[in-house]
């Protein structure tokens, strides 16, 4: 179950997700919303199926801790039975506090996401990001007292950037944090960075290169961490049980305003905008056809580097696969970008940074 907060200190300047600044008059208002929509799908049967919790956004955390406490208590009260084996909350360093450490502690399997996406004061002010590296660090060791399980985010591929793989070997040695993501920086519409881009002040981050995740990857193996999936990394048996949950596309259910579910077939999308989502606008929805899942299943199983495509897997699900299919992925091993094992394929080194090309071109 996913459930979105759209609220947040301040936005980043590159930032495309739906987040709401500042908006603090409209809390209350959606708790109360947040809480007639849990008790309205989470029946008792659906509620006894939910494994795993993720609390994103926004900043979940901005909500204070009265606030994040309604909201969990809201959760909670309704998945009380269910055999919840993790918790995830995102956070960013700035508002994550110890006055938050009783809220979460009791919280089946919690980990605890941090969004510092870089690791020097002049690079997080290059990303237009507020908070200090001080800040960061102070928010792990406090994230740390409630659970070992805690992961950072990093973005890679700014082009003005060195990698963050330089800093990256001495944090995880002093901090030992267990997950690390690590995400390019993309550039989203209608956002300050883009327009940033397009006055000439930043350079398009289209423009980096694959260095940094080659780097970062490095220098986490290095510290024993396991490349599980392109953009995640984690140490033995602290992988994100919610995220595989995508990968594997597994039923979820997607709660709070732009957030997105799919369950038996359905992919539904709750009202984008806070207003909509409070005054109960229909969400919008998709019947998902075979042929979609089976593209789907392609892109996300490439994603999971150890694990890969599995073929027999796939005809299992869908069916033999089509002569275009095996030419297709007979043609990528012989390119050498992708390695084959018996029945499963998996991105090679070289294939990594090649990985959307690699996954377009199987369709």
């Amino acid at each position: 179950m996913y459930v979105h907060v759209p609220f947040c200190v301040s936005k980043c300047a590159y930032c495309g997700f739906y987040s709401l600044p500042g908006a603090t008059g409209q809390v209350s208002a959606f708790l109360a919303r947040l809480g007639s929509e849990v008790r309205q799908r989470l029946t008792p049967d659906l509620a006894a199926r939910v494994g795993t919790v993720f609390i994103g956004g926004g900043n979940p955390t901005s909500l204070g801790p009265a606030d994040f406490g309604t909201l969990l208590q809201t959760l909670t009260d309704v998945l009380g039975g269910s055999p919840i084996g993790e918790w995830t909350i995102e956070t960013n360093p700035e508002t994550w506090s110890r006055d938050l450490l009783p809220l979460v502690r009791g919280l089946p399997g919690l980990r605890l996401s941090l969004g510092l996406q870089r690791l020097r004061d002049e690079e997080i002010a290059w990303l237009g990001r507020a908070g200090t590296a001080a800040q960061g660090r102070q928010a792990v060791e406090a994230a740390l007292e409630a659970t070992p399980n805690v992961g950072i985010d990093l973005i890679l591929g700014v082009p003005e950037l060195p990698s963050p793989a330089r800093d990256l070997g001495t944090f995880v040695a002093a901090l030992p944090v267990r997950h690390v993501s690590a995400y390019f920086l993309s550039l989203e519409e209608d956002t300050p960075y883009a327009a940033w881009v397009e006055a000439g002040r930043r350079a398009d981050p289209d423009a980096a290169g694959p260095e940094d995740l080659f780097e970062v990857a490095e220098a986490l193996a290095a510290a024993g961490f396991e490349h599980y999936e392109i953009s995640n990394f984690a140490r033995p048996g602290s992988r994100c049980r919610h995220n595989l949950g995508y990968w594997h596309q597994q039923d979820y259910l997607g709660l709070g305003p732009a957030a997105v579910g799919t369950f038996e077939m359905v992919r539904r999308a709750n009202p984008g905008s806070l207003a909509g989502w409070l005054a109960g606008e229909p969400p919008a929805t998709e019947e998902l056809t075979g042929a979609t899942r089976q593209r789907e299943f392609l892109m996300l199983r490439l994603r999971l580097l150890q694990e890969g495509l599995d073929l027999e897997e796939f005809t299992r699900r869908f069916g033999p696969p089509s002569p275009a299919l095996t030419a297709a992925l007979s043609r990528e091993v012989a390119a050498g970008r992708l390695i084959r094992d018996g029945s499963r394929y998996r991105l090679s080194a070289a294939g990594l940074p090649l990985a959307n090309q690699v996954i377009a071109g199987l369709f």
